[in-house]
């Protein structure tokens, strides 16, 4: 006997394919007819970032604005799914351009964006992006043309650091820009940064290693002892334990310890039922709380 999707959500709330055949199909009806189903999905599985996206652009759709402000309201600074983060911002970019402050407005949205998920593997669209943003605007007069220059270097020089697929790309864009901003100061400011970005290069090698047949896209789920589970716990704790030996060889201790907790918010958004990594995770922040308290941070 083959049982209905919904059928199916009855007897297991947290059957993930049955969930996801009831998406499939709301995706092709009016928002209107299917907020329901939507509520249901997100409240079902809080921290999941793909149905919230999944939610926003459904209402993005019928340009329901208002709608989609309030669910970002819900789950954007809870729920640090880059993915979610980079609908955000192509959000406020494709709605708000009729604003005289658009140009503030954005730039904050870009700067909040890189603050939450700018240390993400996947955040590099989220820099070019910006970077693209910020040259495209038009100023008048040398000091503003200085400061456009020094708000675009801020965001490279960001980016340059971090291990991220596409890094490569980043760092060429930059040496560009340096050269049309000034080819004389050009080679002394690339080199400034060369040693941080060939580090940065060289972690994003070890980490593509590290993470491997890590599934980012799993949906957290009470846990039912399978051997996917268990391996991709373990894949989760090695992550992790590779953020805690400070492979950057990070020496400001609270860059550090954003690192580490990011990837511990990470592990949950997939692995939200397990104790022991709430735990984990909350004991690190405590130690990192009361060491930077002690170093007056």
């Amino acid at each position: 006997m083959v049982l209905s999707p919904e059928r199916r959500i009855e007897l297991n709330p947290f059957d993930v394919d049955a969930w996801n055949l009831l998406l499939r199909e709301s995706q092709a009806r009016p928002i209107d007819q299917v907020r329901g189903f939507y509520e249901r999905l997100v409240s079902q599985f809080n921290n999941a970032g793909r149905y919230w996206k999944a939610y926003i652009e459904h209402e993005l759709r019928a340009k329901n604005f208002e709608n989609v402000e309030k669910i970002f309201e819900r789950c954007l600074v809870r729920v640090l799914n880059v993915d979610l983060w980079k609908c955000y911002v192509f959000y406020v970019r494709e709605t708000k351009g009729h604003l005289a402050s658009f140009r503030e407005q954005m730039a904050k949205t870009y700067d909040f964006a890189i603050d939450k998920v700018g240390m993400d593997f996947q955040s590099y669209s989220i820099y070019n992006d910006c970077v693209t943003f910020l040259k495209q605007q038009e100023v008048k007069g040398q000091y503003a043309e200085n400061q456009k220059i020094t708000a675009i270097r801020k965001i490279f020089k960001k980016g340059l650091v971090t291990p991220m697929a596409n890094i490569e790309q980043l760092w060429n864009d930059y040496c560009s820009f340096e050269k049309s901003v000034n080819p004389a100061l050009a080679e002394k400011m690339i080199s400034d940064i060369k040693k941080d970005y060939l580090n940065a290069c060289k972690v994003t090698k070890q980490y593509e290693q590290i993470v491997r047949g890590i599934n980012r896209q799993a949906i957290s789920i009470p846990p039912r002892g399978t051997t996917t589970e268990i391996k991709q716990a373990e894949l989760w704790r090695k992550y992790i334990q590779w953020e805690k030996s400070n492979p950057l060889n990070t020496e400001e201790y609270g860059q550090y310890a954003r690192r580490v907790i990011y990837s511990y918010e990470q592990a949950l958004l997939c692995l939200g039922y397990m104790p022991d990594i709430w735990y984990e995770a909350a004991f690190f922040q405590q130690q990192a709380a009361q060491r930077l308290a002690e170093k007056g941070m």
